[in-house]
């Protein structure tokens, strides 16, 4: 009842800000009285008692403060002047069943200015109850330096009570009056069961498709763009209105369950949208006294064409937000060990040397290396036995070349036979987990209840054994899938792995945290990048051919999830002494696109093969931070049929480089526009492996299109592009 009472009152009595802004620093001295300003390089956030505006050189966003609550009245594109706002709510929630946006049913009650980290930002505090704040929703807007796109958070707190319902939601909108087609794109994980990882669908009017990205083009190459922080689902929405308002965010009651890896037949999809909808079976829950993360969404502006709106996104995506650093060289023992007797210390020693010598950094241990310990996490000293300090044998090999460790885990689920389970039965997902860990399997399916903090902080006292005692410095997190733990539903399990992830990363900066979206709808796209690498394909789609899968891959992501952050197998047995079809000179290129894992025995290895692969292993540790971020689509065809040509453009500011792959069926040549260059600046164009310049032209020409030729199918060229 404290619920619906609050929002009675609040819808009773909307209005504007209390008198006092509730600011909290971040003031420039000699600032006016009633003024607030915080800056970081050319990003300002200004608060006054009227209106509040974050912007920089390239944007410029604008808010109004009065009776009437908080409107948006203006995004603006700084460098062309285009004007893309017309005034409407900042955010939309329906609460109790009850629609709400910053106009309807909300008093403001601060506003502020400040600096956190590498940002300027403005926090909006909004109160349900008149003017005690029982209920507060805050979300915070933030801008880096030179952006042009900026970032928005939200938070629910309840201080009554009540348990209240949280349903559909816009984390991020925009209303415009412009004439806009909309592009919408949807992501999908679960790469194990299907391929169609990037959807595209275009809308001219009103619409609420499932989404992740909504990009909106006045007919110009001009507009602006939105963007969840999401993985995909049918709950992740983007759409517009007949007013104009174009929203991305969530609808809690079109998701149903998550089926985790009980649909394992391709194309299965592991999400089962609500078939009562718009009955909401499901919303989220909050319960008394606590606070809820709604997410993070991103709202920019673009000019160029529609590959700038990802330019301006993925930028700033990479620098900002994506762990840096972690595009190390690694080699995982899953293919062709697997669970079988070669996962040991006898069998890898020379693989290792191999790595070592071929400039590898990272070797993995998958799955087994712990035996049948899933949830105790000790060795199986049968497979690496222990030296009197009780470390194994091989992780001190393994420290003699060079290498870093890096270990599987499945942190979620446990083998019924670990004493872990048999010490806190109570910590296991009810019923399902106690359920599933009757499945007969090595590892062991059993399920913990991740909304338990007693297991979190059991589980980050795992991490820190494994990091301190043996040295990790690579963690692959697997076997994870959203469960309903009563009274917990499965998007709180969600919520608490990834808060559990982002504390191990604060923890230890200096270790990478990869995560597996390959069998099921895991945290895939923005979610997953924005936590470390995702292993993402294990090579199991159907067909079509090796190569093309992982070209598919990174057409996927391109260009609006830095392709680095996909990790796949690297030859995965197609390279066997000097024949077969493909080269090393081709297959390396597409690997140094994304997180270089290998997973192929290495002995089987010619010693030509070897040479060339450790040339271009030299060749990426000198250039991976150019890599690491933005990565331009040259080409519109997707690669998945085996025949169609694949370039990619690494940009890296004012150079970067081109990746040209010739599949089985395509021409011999190819022309390819590229993008992000200034026209009249000139451009030399090297090619990285044999040193020749292919000649010297203006940004304006290859703007036009540059002529690539391979002689032979499934060849490849990687071409520097550099200012002159």
């Amino acid at each position: 009842m404290i619920a619906a009472v609050g929002l009675a009152i609040a819808l009773a009595g909307t209005g504007g800000p209390t008198p006092a802004l509730a600011g909290t620093g971040g003031l420039t001295p000699g600032a006016t009285a009633g003024v607030q300003q915080a800056r970081v390089g050319d990003a300002v956030a200004q608060v006054t008692p009227t209106a509040a505006i974050l912007e920089d050189g390239r944007i410029a966003q604008r808010w109004s403060l009065g009776p009437g609550g908080v409107q948006t009245v203006g995004l603006s594109d700084r460098q062309t002047g285009r004007e893309w706002a017309a005034p409407g709510p900042e955010f939309a929630l329906t609460l109790d069943s009850a629609p709400t946006s910053s106009t309807l049913g909300w008093r403001l009650l601060g506003v502020s200015a400040s600096v956190s980290g590498h940002a300027a930002q403005i926090e909006f505090r909004y109160g349900l109850a008149l003017d005690g704040g029982l209920v507060e929703l805050r979300r915070t807007w933030a801008l880096h330096p030179g952006a042009a796109v900026q970032s928005v958070s939200e938070q629910i707190v309840n201080r009554t009570p009540a348990v209240l319902r949280v349903g559909r939601y816009a984390l991020a909108e925009l209303t415009s009056r412009a004439g806009a087609t909309a592009q919408v794109l949807a992501y999908h994980g679960g790469s194990d069961w299907r391929q169609d990882f990037r959807v595209s669908v275009t809308e001219a009017g009103s619409f609420d498709d499932e989404g992740e990205v909504g990009r909106f083009d006045d007919g110009t190459g001009e507009g602006w763009f939105l963007v969840a922080q999401r993985r995909g689902g049918a709950m992740s929405r983007v759409g517009r209105d007949g007013s104009g308002r174009a929203w991305v965010g969530v609808d809690n009651a079109r998701d149903l369950l998550d089926w985790g890896p009980l649909m394992t037949s391709p194309p299965d999809y592991n999400r089962l949208a609500n078939p009562a909808y718009p009955a909401p079976v499901r919303q989220r829950t909050l319960a008394p006294f606590s606070r809820l993360d709604l997410g993070e969404a991103y709202l920019g502006v673009y000019h160029g064409g529609a590959q700038q709106a990802a330019a301006a996104f993925a930028e700033d995506f990479a620098s900002e937000v994506m762990p840096g650093g972690r595009q190390t060289v690694d080699l995982n023992t899953f293919h062709p060990w697997g669970h079988g007797a070669g996962l040991s210390d006898p069998s890898l020693r020379a693989q290792a040397r191999l790595f070592a010598g071929l400039g590898g950094e990272v070797f993995m241990l998958d799955d087994q290396w712990q035996g049948s310990s899933a949830g105790d996490w000790q060795w199986d000293t049968q497979r690496f036995p222990l030296d009197a300090r009780g470390v194994p044998q091989f992780v001190d090999y393994l420290r003699s070349l060079g290498l870093r460790l890096g270990l599987w885990m499945s942190p979620a689920e446990f083998n019924p036979g670990s004493a872990t389970y048999r010490a806190h039965p109570d910590w296991a997902c009810t019923p399902t987990g106690d359920l599933t860990a009757q499945l007969p399997d090595d590892s062991g399916l059993g399920v913990w209840d991740f909304t338990n903090p007693h297991l979190r902080a059991y589980l980050t006292g795992v991490v820190d054994r494994l990091i301190a005692r043996y040295g990790v410095r690579e963690l692959k997190f697997d076997y994870v899938t959203w469960v309903d733990c009563p009274p917990h539903d499965y998007l709180d399990y969600e919520d608490a792995y990834v808060a559990w992830v982002r504390a191990l990363r604060a923890r230890h900066p200096d270790v990478t945290f990869e995560l597996d979206e390959t069998n099921d709808q895991r945290l895939w796209a923005l979610r997953s990048a924005a936590l470390g690498p995702s292993w993402f394909d294990n090579g199991h789609l159907q067909g079509t051919s090796y190569p093309a899968r992982l070209l598919h891959d990174v057409w996927s992501a391109a260009p609006w999830i830095p392709p680095s952050s996909l990790g796949f197998g690297l030859y995965d047995g197609t390279l066997d002494g000097a024949g077969g079809t493909y080269s090393v000179d081709y297959l390396m290129p597409i690997a140094l696109l994304g997180h270089v894992t290998f997973w192929t025995d290495l002995t089987r290895l010619s010693a030509a093969q070897l040479a060339e692969t450790a040339w271009w292993i030299s060749w990426y540790r000198a250039h991976r931070a150019e890599l690491s971020g933005l990565v331009y689509e040259d080409t519109a065809a997707d690669p998945i049929d085996g025949s169609a040509w694949a370039v990619f453009q690494p940009w890296d500011g004012d150079h970067g480089y081109l990746f040209a792959f010739r599949q089985a069926g395509a021409d011999s040549s190819q022309t390819v526009s590229l993008q992000g260059l200034q026209a009249g600046v000139a451009y030399t164009v090297t090619d990285v492996r044999t040193g020749a310049v292919l000649g010297t032209y203006t940004g304006a020409e290859l703007g036009a299109g540059l002529r690539l030729t391979l002689a032979a199918p499934y060849s490849a060229e990687v071409l520097s592009v550099r200012p002159a």
